[in-house]
């Protein structure tokens, strides 16, 4: 079985702690007095520009006052700006720079570095530098290491972003824990035969379908029944469904942002 490709990742010049202090100094050229030097203050700064960029004139005086002018943001938002296009070509708007970018500079130096060797995208690099050792209950030391051990996995499989973020989120505790009852199981089985009676050219069972053998599989399956190459074979399958398990996640949560809290 032939591996799954992996999306060609073109290199983001951006994407790295040094990039970004890089268009912030520019931005601290243009403006000396304005631009904060300690870069928790910048990044505060930041947050207002963006803030101040989003919000019209009418809405300025609503909410708590921002601790800097609204002229001076927006002078600072229209800067960067202008900086943003020369080093991106326009590519970054303000917002992104600051919701995305800036970001980075709180990143373990071992995910910046494997961000800016191309290894995983912003995203990944994002999902990664939630396991910290804070969350984990561990020395820094220890918690780059299994940082690490997961990345490694990561690449060497082609993983996905989808699924790296769902597998961070169970290292994190945040996946809901789902039992599967008999009860549920026969609940699937006679949506089956109903989708199957109503229409038989209805090919969405077999979604229903090919995900019961996939329960059955996990609980019939024994540790020593794998080994090294068929975990290979596997998780290469499994990063397509998962990228499609997760768009089905989405537009499930559209249709119910759409039908509202109140819909039955």
């Amino acid at each position: 079985m032939c591996a799954t490709r992996r999306r060609h990742r073109t290199l983001d010049p951006l994407a790295s702690p040094d990039a970004v202090r890089r268009v912030c100094h520019c931005l601290r050229e243009r403006f000396p007095e304005l631009i904060p030097q300690s870069e928790k203050e910048l990044r505060r700064f930041l947050v207002a520009v963006r803030h101040a960029e989003r919000r019209p004139v009418t809405d300025a005086k609503r909410g708590r006052p921002s601790r800097f002018g609204r002229e001076d943001l927006l002078k600072a938002a229209s800067a960067l700006r202008f900086v943003l296009g020369r080093e991106t070509g326009g590519r970054i708007s303000v917002s992104s720079f600051v919701g995305q970018y800036v970001p980075v500079l709180d990143f373990p130096s071992d995910v910046t570095d494997a961000l800016s060797s191309g290894q995983i995208n912003l995203q990944e690099a994002a999902q990664l530098s939630r396991l910290t050792a804070e969350r984990w209950g561990l020395s820094a030391r220890e918690a780059r290491t299994r940082r690490r051990e997961l990345l490694r996995s990561h690449v060497a499989v082609r993983g996905s972003q989808p699924r790296l973020r769902a597998r961070v989120r169970e290292i994190l505790g945040e996946a809901p824990s789902v039992e599967i009852t008999a009860g549920q199981m026969e609940a699937v089985v006679a949506r089956v035969d109903e989708m199957l009676e109503i229409d038989p050219s209805d090919t969405r069972h077999l979604f229903w379908e090919e995900m019961k053998h996939l329960f059955f599989a996990m609980r019939d399956t024994e540790p020593e029944d794998l080994d090294d190459e068929m975990m290979g074979e596997f998780l290469s399958a499994m990063d397509g469904i998962s990228n499609v398990l997760y768009r089905i996640e989405k537009r499930r949560q559209e249709r119910h942002k759409q039908q509202g809290p109140y819909s039955v």
